[in-house]
């Protein structure tokens, strides 16, 4: 027996340290996981303005005066801010410049075309900030 009593406590410490780098290892899993969870609600919150941005301005070009060649302009949103700037390209085509920021700080500019009667999208260029 006296040869054994130094294997107790070795045993035990190193039980006590894989026990603690593990409860460490999954805190840590966690934070990260509600990092990511947080950076995917601010990308789904700017899509949303985006969308609803991208609405208000085809019907601020349907509800426009043909003659109108330039517009600027900008809306709140409860989650956010847009401002437009549109231009007519031909008699058929209008160019959209469009930049969202969310309320959390997460800013999205995006240029596109949009046919005029149809107001359909045809082309469409995204940028992140």
């Amino acid at each position: 027996m006296g040869r054994q009593d130094g294997v107790v406590f070795p045993l035990v410490a190193v039980v006590a340290l894989l026990l603690a780098f593990s409860v460490t290892h999954i805190v840590l899993l966690y934070e990260v996981e509600q990092q990511a969870a947080h950076a995917a609600r601010q990308a789904a919150e700017a899509d949303e303005l985006v969308q609803m941005a991208v609405f208000d301005v085809k019907e601020q070009i349907a509800s426009s005066d043909p003659s109108t060649v330039v517009h600027e302009g900008g809306w709140t949103y409860p989650r956010g801010t847009a401002a437009y700037r549109w231009e007519k390209v031909g008699e058929t085509s209008v160019r959209v410049s469009l930049s969202v920021r969310s309320s959390s700080g997460l800013r999205r500019s995006a240029a596109f075309t949009v046919m005029i009667p149809s107001l359909h999208i045809t082309e469409w260029s995204e940028q992140n900030d």
